[in-house]
């Protein structure tokens, strides 16, 4: 019975040394970056807390509980974005795990419907964003979520907002679509807005301390050369908080992702973050400036945010359902802008 014993644990651990093997040696065949993702996951291992002694202006705001989330698929709404073609519509998806397809919903949480995009499976979206260009209304998709900041290469791709009665039995094409690298090495970012008004696609890291952020010319999106696309580091933003020490005990497991961008919108020259713990306005013109602070309840998974259609100081949020189960809501946020 013991030589079984040991033999059945001599197996399982032979099983698990070739499991790491293959998964390191795809890794390497696809450029990953291995000592960052060691570095990384040691401290997601860890859950080290980071803090911060930033006492951040705010602003005046009101919350209000819109309704919930009724597509049990949209069980991780990782983006969100306002509807360009239809009055109180959103867009959201699933982060890493699930097909290509949008949701569409009320700003009430009512389901409208699913749309599946022609593009295999993405490898982590995490945030999307809606906007105009010549009269048309598009939708951005950005697969630039890396827990372990590993991947050489993240992407985005844009497609053609559908309208909500339209056929959704029809997968959607994309319009355009590019990888990019960052000029520093891998970065995690689920932060991703675009401004028409610069013809940027702006990106805020995650879990750099200060967060970073970048910028892809818009232009450089559409162009099917098969060029190497590098986005422009623009700014490190110092004003963006996570804890103050003393405030770990009141978040528990989650104090270590307090503060970190999850999401983000931008309206003319108001880029709005959110974090878990609260959002944040700055000032697009001038990064330099401070960010102001718009309090938020805690209300766990906060993934993205989005302004109102035609609006600059009142915003949709999405949280994912915890364990993927239960309840997810939409709130809505109006503001006094600075």
């Amino acid at each position: 019975m013991l030589k079984r014993a040991k033999l059945g644990i001599l197996i399982i651990l032979s099983s698990g040394f070739i499991l790491v093997i293959g998964v390191v040696s795809i890794a390497m065949s696809r450029g990953h970056d291995l000592p960052n993702a060691g570095r990384f996951a040691w401290q997601m291992v860890a859950k080290k807390v980071f803090f911060t002694e930033i006492s951040a202006k705010t602003t005046t705001s009101q919350t209000y509980w819109m309704g919930d989330i009724q597509d049990k698929e949209l069980s991780e709404s990782s983006g969100l974005a306002s509807s360009n073609l239809s009055d109180n519509v959103l867009w959201s998806f699933n982060d890493s795990g699930d097909s290509a397809r949008i949701f569409a919903l009320s700003t009430t949480g009512v389901a409208l419907g699913q749309w599946q995009i022609n593009i295999p499976n993405p490898t982590d979206w995490e945030a999307m964003d809606s906007f105009v260009i010549g009269g048309k209304a598009y939708l951005l998709l950005a697969d630039t979520g890396d827990n372990l900041r590993w991947r050489p290469f993240v992407s985005v791709l844009v497609v053609a907002e559908p309208e909500i009665d339209s056929n959704n039995q029809i997968p959607l094409e994309p319009i355009w679509q590019k990888s990019f690298r960052y000029p520093d090495g891998p970065r995690d970012v689920e932060a991703v807005a675009v401004d028409t008004l610069r013809g940027e696609i702006l990106l805020l890291s995650k879990r750099n301390v200060p967060n970073e952020l970048y910028r892809i010319d818009l232009e450089q999106i559409k162009t099917s050369a098969d060029l190497e696309l590098i986005a422009e580091k623009v700014a490190d933003i110092y004003s963006i908080p996570r804890l103050n020490q003393g405030e770990e005990s009141l978040f528990a497991d989650a104090a270590p992702h307090m503060g970190k961008p999850t999401g983000m919108s931008i309206s003319a020259n108001h880029l709005l973050v959110t974090t878990l713990k609260d959002a944040y306005l700055l000032n697009r013109a001038d990064l330099t400036q401070p960010a102001i602070a718009i309090h938020l309840p805690y209300i766990g998974q906060r993934e993205a945010i989005t302004f109102a259609r035609n609006a600059n100081n009142s915003a949709y949020i999405s949280r994912e359902r915890h364990n993927g189960k239960e309840i997810a809501d939409i709130f809505r946020v109006d503001f006094e802008l600075p």
